[in-house]
């Protein structure tokens, strides 16, 4: 609610100019705003700033990249999430969520072949991810123009297929809107005609080049 933002942030921009140097004073500034609805609070941003100059660390380089990123700032928002993933001895399942930042991220702004890159790389650091295959189907669909005739950007569904089947099977709670996506790209797959055309079979392995770079089957619209 903005009044008790408004209020929180009066609350702290009296204080921070005098302790602004003071880690403790900003950890528990950082602690109140994560816990509250105020996190695009230029306070907020101001103080996480403030403790990575003071204490730079994966975990702060990330949090910042997320606050630009809630705040649209694309540029800065990048910078602090790439700095994150370098980070060393992160626990796996927190650095393959770091990644689906930097995929969603690149996802945001049309970067398909950055966000397939790095929601390539979330899943191989937690394969039970289910998000990212989500956002890998959405990428590949989106970067399709890249791979060439009608025929070869529309192979592009196939491959989004198998990962839109993955995310329901590693998280049932996105069974639903995988089906869905399931749903509507199957009516997007090349007609029988067209695969027997390029001389292939309902069922064998197609590689599907450009960004995308995946082993699928092929499939006929119905």
């Amino acid at each position: 609610d903005m009044l008790s933002c408004e209020a929180l942030d009066r609350y702290y921009e009296s204080q921070f100019e005098e302790y602004k140097n003071d880690l403790d004073f900003l950890k528990k500034l950082i602690k109140v705003y994560t816990l509250s609805v105020c996190g695009r609070s230029e306070i907020f941003a101001a103080a996480s700033e403030k403790l990575y100059s003071l204490e730079p660390s994966p975990e702060t380089a990330h949090n910042l990249g997320i606050i630009f990123l809630s705040r649209k700032d694309y540029i800065k928002a990048e910078g602090f999430l790439k700095e994150a993933v370098l980070g060393e001895n992160i626990d796996k399942k927190i650095m393959a969520g770091w990644y689906f930042d930097l995929a969603k991220l690149n996802s945001n702004t049309d970067e398909h072949c950055e966000a397939i890159e790095f929601a390539k790389k979330a899943v191989t650091l937690d394969a039970n991810l289910g998000k990212a295959y989500l956002l890998l189907g959405d990428a590949f669909i989106a970067s399709r123009d890249r791979l060439g005739d009608d025929f070869q950007q529309r192979t592009a569904f196939w491959a989004a297929a198998d990962k839109f089947d993955k995310a329901a099977s590693v998280d049932p709670s996105l069974a639903d809107e995988a089906r869905q996506k399931l749903t509507a790209i199957s009516l997007q797959y090349p007609s029988n005609e067209e695969v027997f055309f390029r001389d292939l079979k309902e069922g064998e392995f197609y590689m599907v080049r450009g960004c995308i770079n995946e082993k699928t089957t092929v499939q006929s619209r119905k």
